[in-house]
Order: C-alpha cells, then sequence, then structure tokens
C-alpha cells in the first residue's frame, strides 16, 4: 500500500487534497479529502501601572569650605513615563547661617555649579543632562525627558566655586537643594 499527500492554495484558502492509492487485485480507487479549518481570536491584555519615583537625598558636608571641592550624589529614580525634572537653590550658593551677603572684604556666599545625569529610553539609551550654576537655579530650571523614560538612577555632582573678594567670613554655611520630579502623562 503507498499514498501520497498534496497540498494546493486556491484564493487565499488552504485546501488540502490526500489521496489514496491502493494496489492489489482489485481496481484502483481514489478519494479525495478535504480539509476545513476554523479560526478562533484571542483577545489578551494586560496592565501596567504608572509609576514615577525618587528616592535619596540627605545631607552632603563639604568639610572646610573652599573653591573646587566636588560631592556626588546618587538619587533613584523609577519613572516608567515620560517625566520632567525640577532643579531649584534657595540662596543661590552655600549662605553664612547670619551674614549672607558678606561683610567687609568677606564673602557670605560661595557659589557651586550642578551637573545632573539621568539615564533614559526612547527606545534607545540616551542621558537627561543639565548643567547650571547655584546662581541661575535660585530660578527653577526644568529639564523634560521628551518622550523617554527613565532607564536608572540620576547622579548630580556638585563643585564648589572659588569664593569671591578675600575669602569666606568663619562661621557656618547651608544651602537648600531642591529636585522635583514630575510625571508627565
Amino acid at each position: 500500500m503507498s499514498f501520497s499527500i498534496y497540498g494546493l492554495l486556491r484564493g487565499g484558502a488552504l485546501g488540502c487534497v490526500a489521496a489514496l492509492m491502493f494496489t492489489g487485485a482489485a481496481e484502483a480507487q481514489s478519494r479525495a479529502v478535504q480539509a476545513t479549518f476554523s479560526k478562533l481570536d484571542v483577545v489578551l491584555t494586560g496592565h501596567i501601572p504608572d509609576r514615577c519615583e525618587l528616592a535619596g537625598g540627605g545631607e552632603i558636608s563639604f568639610g572646610e569650605l573652599a573653591g573646587r571641592k566636588t560631592a556626588v550624589a546618587q538619587l533613584g529614580l523609577d519613572c516608567n513615563l515620560p517625566f520632567d525634572i525640577g532643579l531649584e537653590s534657595s540662596n543661590g550658593g552655600l549662605a553664612h547661617a547670619t551674614l549672607p551677603m558678606g561683610q567687609g572684604p568677606f564673602a557670605g556666599n560661595l557659589g557651586y555649579t550642578v551637573s545632573l545625569r539621568v539615564p533614559t529610553l526612547s527606545p534607545q539609551p540616551a542621558v537627561l543632562q543639565g548643567d547650571f550654576t547655584s546662581a541661575e537655579l535660585k530660578t527653577r530650571r526644568t529639564l523634560s525627558s521628551g518622550d523617554a523614560i527613565a532607564a536608572g538612577g540620576a547622579r548630580i555632582e556638585f563643585r564648589t566655586q572659588d569664593p569671591a573678594g578675600a575669602g569666606l567670613l568663619s562661621g557656618e554655611y547651608s544651602e537648600t537643594f531642591t529636585v522635583t520630579l514630575t510625571a508627565r502623562l
């Protein structure tokens, strides 16, 4: 006994014809079998909730203040949708506790620069970045990720500038630097 199977393509529908050939003493017979098919659509759905979170912060101490000192802050940034990140300096620099305007030839404010780097995806990896002085950041500056989402944490580098005048007054200096994260839907 032998058999052969053939496939035919007609008008976009697949028909499968199986011809069975029997050999023997009796006359050979052939039969055609038409295959049919059914269609079943399955709709799959799911949901990923919006998430845009910022973690970290705390205190950074430069120790004894001088120009060109560097400090780095790593921030946890987890945002699965486009976002804006805002930067703002409350004093425009590290300000003396009681005499932020200085006294005589001595300065009461030490400026600094800020470099922000945030890795992003859109769909290719990129870096959202901005460089500002503390004086520029007295007015809030906002960087936009465009259509990108965060691909990890943020890195902020602070670098003190050289003191103006005869140097800095002795005493305690402080600054509040604010980072805000806003999700864009």
